[in-house]
């Protein structure tokens, strides 16, 4: 097969006019280039030879990009196009100004906590609605992190990994050959990111990119991959067979619940980790850094991390204990300065862990309590002291304006007592919907009529709005216009919310949700009727 010239000036499709390169990687080199029909800047990805030349992979690669062009959400680098010319394949992306998040983490070293969960946030949102799409990343790793100078994200490559991986099986037998992949440069570089299941060439599925995900956040706070090794063989051995040593070994500020937030999403076996990319998200917008830690609350968000020599710490009450690391702990983390040592104040800080873990599961079991519930949420004078919760026999998701549904397998999950599992709405261009409809919601089928009190939901998003509305019989038109008008309105809403339901009787309850703020999604926790 003869192969074009790649060089400025070329133009590829007809319209895509190469002017400079960007970046070489093992599989591909990325120009910038000129969209001489819409008059606009994109990056032009161009398969190395070796690749192009592979009919298999070809097609499996244009699959993949078709489906990764099905992606719109505002952390994904948006694919606009893909063809072969002359022997050259190309696929046609979305061009960022920024930084590679490979490119800071080398710069810099281990992030700020604040920014490294902020940038952590952005990557499983992208990841989740990926997933929900159909489409599994892969390869999560800085270098395929992109930071806007706003540090806005953008995840880059869905699919490509996919296709290198198919392609190689075809010529290797059912499992993948590690070595054999290593060596055709199609996952150059990504050994300290794969997850134990890719290692051993099992079943992958989205919990493989959360895993990822959690090695990319350890980098980021840490300064370090947890595993490393002389070759990429070496390292993921260790994945699929060696215990990470804990963040807070590394690090002396990072707080227990994004140690913890940490630790689970590198667990070994898939089912042990979190169920999906959403369920990460919600954790790790439930880390609090400012209160989990002491020093993090005197020195405020922006303090310089303080990396750790090798004094062991006395275990964590909150996580099991770690295998004992290998190699030289007195090395020095990403080569920065040694941090202090813990000395004295361990077993105070120990001591107020326990009694801060303490207190939390008790401040759980008491909210979910039926007095915990009457001092917290005190009725007024006028109302019935009698609070009790309502029994809601069913949830459903409402969407009249696009399909009659919206993330239903999830929404079990708003009426399960469970905090940690989440149901979201769709990913939207805007808080408006992006001029698709006016609003979506849930409906929730009670037990019977009740005269209702109030609707308590839990919730990680900013700035939504939302309706309550109540139906006494089935036979009512369809919601919400025809339940007649809304029984309690709130707007710009952050976080947990209580609509107070003035005694409204109804067995059929709808919270629709009219406005999604500025991330263009709602994620609920859980709902909670009482009457």
């Amino acid at each position: 097969m003869a192969f074009r010239r790649i060089d400025a000036e070329g133009v590829l499709g007809g319209r895509y006019r190469l002017q400079h390169s960007i970046a070489s990687g093992g599989m591909a080199e990325v120009w910038e280039a000129h969209d001489d029909i819409l008059g606009r800047r994109v990056a032009v990805k161009i398969l190395h030879s070796h690749l192009a030349t592979d009919r298999s992979f070809l097609a499996r690669f244009r699959r993949e990009a078709i489906a990764a062009a099905r992606l719109a959400h505002p952390n994904v680098v948006a694919t606009y196009d893909t063809g072969v010319d002359d022997g050259v394949a190309w696929i046609v992306m979305e061009r960022v100004d920024g930084k590679t998040l490979r490119q800071v983490l080398s710069a810099s070293g281990p992030l700020s906590l604040g920014r490294a969960v902020h940038i952590a946030i952005q990557v499983a949102d992208a990841l989740d609605y990926a997933h929900r799409a159909g489409v599994i990343h892969r390869d999560v790793k800085p270098g395929n992190i992109l930071l806007t100078e706003s540090d806005r994200v953008k995840v880059a490559d869905f699919g490509i990994a996919k296709a290198a991986i198919e392609a190689a099986e075809d010529t290797g037998g059912a499992s993948v050959d590690f070595t054999d992949l290593t060596q055709s440069g199609a996952i150059i570089g990504t050994a300290r990111y794969l997850s134990p299941e890719q290692v051993n060439g099992g079943t992958v599925d989205g919990r493989s990119d959360v895993y990822a995900l959690g090695v990319v956040l350890y980098e980021m706070a840490c300064g370090q991959v947890p595993f490393t090794g002389d070759t990429d063989v070496a390292v993921a051995v260790q994945h699929a067979t060696a215990t990470p040593r804990r963040p807070s070994e590394l690090r002396d500020d990072i707080p227990v619940s994004l140690e913890v937030v940490v630790l689970k999403a590198l667990a070994k076996l898939p089912e042990e980790r979190y169920p999906s990319a959403g369920a990460l998200h919600a954790a790790l917008l439930s880390v609090d850094l400012r209160h989990d830690d002491p020093d993090l609350t005197a020195a405020g968000p922006g303090r310089a991390p303080a990396l750790r020599s090798g004094t062991e710490p006395a275990p964590s009450p909150a996580l099991p204990p770690p295998d004992r690391p290998t190699g030289d702990a007195d090395t020095p983390v990403g080569g920065a300065p040694l941090g202090r040592t813990r000395h004295s104040r361990v077993l105070p800080v120990m001591v107020a862990v326990v009694a801060v873990v303490t207190l939390a599961v008790v401040g759980v079991l008491f909210t979910r309590s039926d007095t915990g519930q009457r001092l917290l949420h005190p009725p007024s004078k006028a109302a019935s002291t009698n609070v009790r919760p309502v029994a809601i026999v069913s949830a459903a998701a409402f969407d009249p304006s696009g399909d009659g549904s919206e993330h239903d397998d999830e929404v079990a999950n708003l009426t399960d007592g469970n905090p940690i599992t989440t149901w979201s709405t769709e990913q939207y261009g805007d808080g408006e919907f992006g001029g698709l409809k006016t609003g979506v919601g849930v409906i929730l089928t009670l037990n019977g009529p009740h005269k209702l009190g109030a609707l308590q939901v839990t919730s990680p998003t900013r700035g939504w709005s939302a309706e309550v509305h109540v139906a006494d019989e089935d036979s009512l038109s369809a919601p919400p216009d025809g339940w007649g008008g809304a029984v309690a309105t709130r707007t710009d809403i952050n976080g947990n919310v209580t609509f107070g339901l003035d005694g409204k009787t109804g067995s059929k309850v709808l919270l629709w949700i009219t406005n999604l703020g500025d991330s263009g999604t709602v994620t609920l926790a859980d709902l909670h009727l009482t009457a």
